[in-house]
């Protein structure tokens, strides 16, 4: 049966939202049938987050109709939205951490026995739902137990958990590993084939052409076009995201490579990873590639000072720095930018020169005094030259959507002029525009002789920026690939390969 068979399910028309200083979303129409995957694109800051913010009952004061299962229908709450059947899979989680997973799971709708909470019942019906997304954990293990991946799929199930009739998911890859991804992508196949109506936002445009019947672009606040998928290219999509053609985004640019700068030996954080040994030049862009678990992200807190080794050594231009501190680590020049920018990355509620200054703060001191000011051109020098939105250097860092976010993390980084930056997924959950910009920048440090270590799931980044790729399995370096021989296909299969150690 055809999706049109089905009927709409959802229906928006001139739909709008401003804030005191700016549009957010202006006049959009928008719909998706039953039993379709609708994919809605677009760069960061666009509107596509909050249009959907609007599905979900999060404003009292938008413009515009909305239309669920042909009954127009007022949604200024999250109660009214859930009643209607509108479930929300956000990117940030909604989970509270120190609670366990099967009182996330059943929130707000706990079974009873008596006066008192049914546990049993609650355990079984959490196992239930954990079983739809695939996991099989234990329910009484509290959420800030669990990896970021597996939480991630604890909000999938919980959602699921509600029956909803009309399903957003926004970026609901963003903290997945690829086998966790294509499990993922079976889920919607089913959910589709149900009559679910699917709203699929996300910046990656192989999930939006595995996925979608439709794709919708928004451009700054505006509805730009409606596609079926079969009838367009990729190519016209990004087009229609950024306004300009991207040919330049696909191109690797060429950069001299100097002499050794960082020294790995025999490296050790026990449980995570084993006897690594590798180098870093000047002007060497050295890529991680790995499968979720491999221990790229452990390395990398070993070696900005994070978290400490048991044995091995970390040498930067010849000097020892094993045991030396993160703070000290960074006024030496090492750089880490941290995978999930909100609970490690940034001080969502100080402002964006004080983010991109607290990684300075030690050398704009003299004496017991800390000056700000004299840090001032340089911020305005890293928001111009990283196009962070708005330009306002005072503006509250939770206030700013998600691309820029990452721009203003990878500005405090650059604001320490790193000779070595390590960079743990830098673009996830931004989009193309964003990620362009991320790459300049990263090609342009790597011709200024900084050393970079690219730890990424994006096995086209990896491949497009590094001179060299390390494989990363079970806590060992498996392999390396330069040049003609690394390929995305070459990459998955070397990190699917097994470990012979």
């Amino acid at each position: 049966m055809t999706r049109e068979k089905l009927g709409l399910a959802l229906e928006m028309k001139g739909v709008g939202k401003r804030y005191p200083s700016t549009i957010a979303v202006d006049n959009v129409d928008f719909d998706c049938y039953a039993g379709e995957v609708h994919a809605l694109v677009g760069e960061n800051g666009a509107g596509k987050s909050t249009l959907m913010k609007m599905l979900a009952g999060s404003f009292s004061d938008y413009t515009g109709t909305i239309t669920i299962n042909g009954k127009p229908v007022e949604l200024h709450s999250p109660a009214t939205a859930k009643s209607y059947g509108i479930g929300m899979i956000y990117q940030e989680l909604s989970l509270a951490q120190p609670i366990s997973i099967a009182e996330n799971l059943m929130a707000g709708r706990l079974p009873r026995k008596g006066l008192l909470v049914d546990r049993d019942a609650m355990k079984r019906e959490a196992r239930r739902m954990l079983s739809t997304v695939g996991l099989d954990l234990n329910p009484d293990v509290p959420i800030e137990d669990i990896s970021q991946h597996e939480a991630q799929l604890v909000e999938i199930a919980k959602v699921l958990g509600t029956n909803p009739c009309i399903l957003v998911m926004d970026e609901p890859t963003s903290a997945l590993s690829r086998e966790e991804v294509e499990r993922l992508f079976k889920i919607i196949d089913t959910l589709r084939k149900r009559g679910l109506a699917i709203v699929y936002i996300s910046h990656h445009l192989p999930e939006i052409f595995r996925l979608a019947d439709r794709v919708t672009v928004m451009r700054d606040a505006k509805w730009v076009a409606t596609r079926n998928i079969d009838e367009v290219k990729r190519e016209e999509i990004v087009q229609m995201m950024v306004g300009k053609t991207v040919k330049e985004f696909f191109r690797k640019s060429s950069h001299g490579i100097g002499g050794e700068l960082l020294t790995v030996t025999d490296l050790t954080r026990l449980g995570f990873f084993h006897n690594i040994s590798f180098s870093a030049r000047k002007g060497e862009i050295v890529g991680i590639c790995g499968l979720s678990g491999a221990g790229r992200s452990e390395l990398a807190q070993v070696l900005c000072g994070l978290e400490q080794a048991q044995q091995g050594s970390v040498l930067l231009d010849g000097e020892p720095i094993t045991n030396m501190s993160m703070a000290q680590r960074v006024m030496k020049g090492i750089g880490y930018l941290s995978e999930d920018r909100k609970i490690e990355g940034l001080a969502l509620r100080l402002s964006v020169d004080d983010n991109v200054l607290s990684a300075v703060i030690p050398r704009l001191t003299n004496g017991l005094l800390y000056s700000k000011k004299s840090g001032r051109k340089r911020v305005k020098e890293l928001i111009k030259e990283l196009s962070i939105y708005p330009p306002d250097p005072s503006r509250t860092a939770a206030t700013l959507s998600g691309g820029n976010q990452q721009k203003v993390l990878l500005a405090k980084w650059l604001a320490i002029r790193p000779k070595v930056l390590i960079l743990d997924e830098p673009t996830r959950g931004v989009d193309i525009g964003a990620k362009m910009i991320i790459h300049d920048s990263i090609e342009k440090l790597a011709e200024d002789g900084t050393a970079v270590i690219l730890i990424s799931s994006d096995l086209p980044e990896l491949v497009r920026l590094s001179d060299r790729v390390i494989i990363m399995r079970k806590g060992h370096f498996t392999g390396e690939m330069a040049g003609e021989q690394c390929s995305e296909e070459s990459l998955l299969l070397a990190a699917n390969k097994e470990v012979t150690q």
